[in-house]
């Protein structure tokens, strides 16, 4: 371009304006200084959907397990959410006590748990189980032999865990509790990843 293109071009004079060089900045304006960033000031993603799982637990209405799943896929995504109760139209245990301590509401007959595990519920939310094999299961609590059973057949991954699981005594009164080593030597068995979950350092 010729210097005379130059001067009968106005874009050439917008683009110089607006050129950052110093020199071009009022005398009266400092330069603005960048701040610095952190890269690493959020959640990571397991913190992430580990708090999900123990938000979504609060909706439980077992008085002695608040469990919550979150399955999520490869690409960071939750397929589906559940948590542990009573099924559809059936008593809730904060109103009426614990099927397997404090017995049937009307007779006081001990009776097996009314509840549906969170990993069965979560299942079901999922509308197609094909879109839970790969994933990676957070939860609050361990899985128990049966549903971990359940797991392996739809092909989960990975699991996280927020504690043990203990499962309670037909007829105690809550406090007496007994582990499901099966459910682990399952999951080892098939190569499904356990974690116990580790909040981030900050």
């Amino acid at each position: 371009m010729t210097t005379k293109d130059k001067k009968t071009d106005n874009s050439w004079d917008r683009r110089k304006n607006l050129s950052p060089d110093k020199e071009n900045l009022p005398a009266d304006k400092p330069e603005l200084k960048r701040p610095e960033f952190v890269k690493d000031d959020r959640l990571s993603w397991d913190d992430f959907f580990m708090e999900v799982a123990l938000t979504t637990a609060k909706r439980t209405a077992c008085i002695f397990h608040k469990i919550a799943s979150v399955f999520v896929d490869q690409n960071h995504r939750i397929v589906s959410v559940g948590y542990n109760g009573g099924s559809v139209g059936d008593y809730h245990c904060n109103e009426v006590g614990c099927a397997k301590v404090h017995g049937d509401p009307v007779t006081g007959e001990i009776r097996k748990c009314r509840g549906a595990h969170s990993e069965i519920n979560a299942i079901v939310n999922s509308g197609d189980t094909t879109r839970l094999r790969g994933s990676t299961l957070y939860i609050t609590t361990f899985p128990c032999n049966d549903c971990m059973k359940i797991l392996n057949n739809l092909g989960v991954t990975r699991i996280v865990y927020y504690e043990e699981y203990f499962r309670i005594d037909d007829g105690s009164d809550g406090t007496k509790r007994k582990a499901e080593p099966e459910a682990r030597e399952l999951a080892e068995k098939r190569g499904i990843i356990l974690e116990k979950y580790q909040k981030s350092e900050s």
